[in-house]
């Protein structure tokens, strides 16, 4: 039989575990203690030895010298010398502090991402081109019409890309005060930048050129003829919605939204929204490190239509409207990312227009990212202004699109036909600046 066990060892047994507990607790608290102490050395010797580099060490000299920092160390130190580490550890902390402060609102996380992606981004790489051909008679090969139409002169180009040089700094310091007087609502100067006055009256003279082509009535299933065959009357009527099957797809910059809603306003104003809408998409942003092209609209989510737009004499209602009912959000995923580059983004694209049911797509959208779809996909050889020039601020341009089963794309480029503005001229540019 086995022997009893005394009570009292019993007892004794029962509080080893509480007893361990306890000491491995005070063992990870003391390790957690001398991990900080270590690390706050570590954080010591670094700041001294930041302090003593140049050009470091003659900022924080000529910081240590004016009277707020002495009055400052005085009131904390009791004398207003105060330690170049100390300082350095003193301006770095206040900067942490107000990048978390920062980080709290919608627009800081974007301005901090921005900046990241500014020094981190390689949004040029697109597809490299090439001179195969697609069977163009095999029943696999599906060609599309396409529209590229430019958005109009942004906020963002009327500060830094017209006008006098001399003024920049002018211009510069006025959307600074008006980018800071944004700073908590949804609109912006800067980020995703929205049309200036020039844009909305750009797009209105698109939407006047539209408007005043002759009516064509396109019979025999002529609507669906390529680019090639068709005249610009033609591809106007097309355009419009008097004919033919057409969609609407945007970049989600509000700028290429605002432009397409202006231009094609009498299109929106007779077309059902249920089978009518423009679909955002993440793909078709802009092609640019920059802050402009980037988009405050959160995914998945409609964007807000820019205050001055909102408040447009005879069409800011409208547009109110529009940014309200005419959105498929479906492909809207957000801002671009760092390994979104512009290949991925092209190559998504295509594969969405060459999926869809209709034979003509209107796109809204930007210089740079069309002029890159040019160089990807007409021929290597050819040379072509479409390949080396911007189109114009509200330019439209048509082409037909062609893929293959073998994945071979291609822009015959007989077929690019420019339907209002064209591309840039740049001897022309420069001739009007000078006038």
């Amino acid at each position: 039989q086995a022997a009893a066990i005394p009570s009292g060892s019993a007892s004794g047994l029962a509080a080893a575990p509480t007893a361990l507990s306890a000491l491995s607790a005070s063992a990870a608290r003391a390790a957690c203690r001398a991990m900080i102490g270590m690390l706050l050395a570590w954080l010591e010797r670094f700041l001294l030895w930041l302090a003593l580099q140049p050009p470091v060490d003659s900022i924080l000299a000529s910081l240590a010298t004016s009277s707020s920092v002495q009055a400052a160390s005085t009131v904390l130190f009791g004398t207003p010398e105060v330690h170049p580490s100390i300082l350095l550890g003193a301006v770095l902390g206040l900067m942490l502090f107000n990048l978390s402060v920062l980080y709290l609102l919608p627009k800081g996380r974007l301005g901090i991402w921005g900046f990241c992606y500014f020094f981190l981004s390689g949004d040029k790489k697109a597809n490299k081109p090439n001179d195969a051909n697609p069977d163009y008679n095999a029943p696999s090969c599906k060609r599309m019409k396409v529209v590229f139409i430019r958005h109009g002169l942004s906020e963002w180009n009327a500060v830094f890309n017209e006008g006098s040089k001399l003024t920049l700094p002018i211009r510069f310091v006025k959307a600074l005060i008006s980018e800071a007087l944004m700073l908590f609502g949804q609109d912006s100067i800067f980020f995703d930048s929205p049309l200036s006055e020039a844009g909305i009256k750009q797009g209105r003279d698109l939407m006047t050129f539209l408007a005043s082509q002759p009516q064509r009535i396109l019979e025999n299933d002529r609507a669906s003829r390529p680019v090639k065959e068709l005249d610009v009357a033609e591809l106007v009527a097309i355009i419009r919605g008097d004919c033919g099957e057409s969609i609407v797809a945007s970049s989600i910059l509000r700028r290429a939204i605002s432009t397409g809603f202006i231009a094609l306003s009498p299109r929106f104003l007779k077309t059902p929204a249920q089978k009518d809408k423009v679909q955002i998409m993440t793909c078709l942003q802009e092609i640019s490190r920059n802050v402009d092209t980037l988009s405050l609209t959160p995914e998945k989510e409609a964007p807000q239509i820019p205050a001055g737009e909102a408040q447009m004499k005879h069409l800011g209602d409208i547009m109110s409207h529009f940014y309200r009912t005419r959105f498929d959000k479906r492909k809207n995923n957000g801002n671009k990312t760092l390994k979104q580059k512009a290949i991925k983004r092209q190559d998504e694209f295509v594969k969405w227009l060459v999926e869809q049911k209709t034979d003509c797509v209107i796109v809204l959208g930007h210089s740079l990212y069309f002029r890159e779809f040019f160089k990807s996909y007409l021929p290597k050889a050819c040379k072509h202004d479409a390949k080396t020039k911007k189109m114009v601020n509200c330019g439209c341009v048509a082409f037909d699109f062609y893929k293959d089963s073998k994945n071979v794309c291609r822009i015959p480029p007989d077929s690019v036909k420019e339907i209002y503005g064209g591309f840039e001229d740049k001897s022309k540019k420069k001739k009007d600046k000078k006038a």
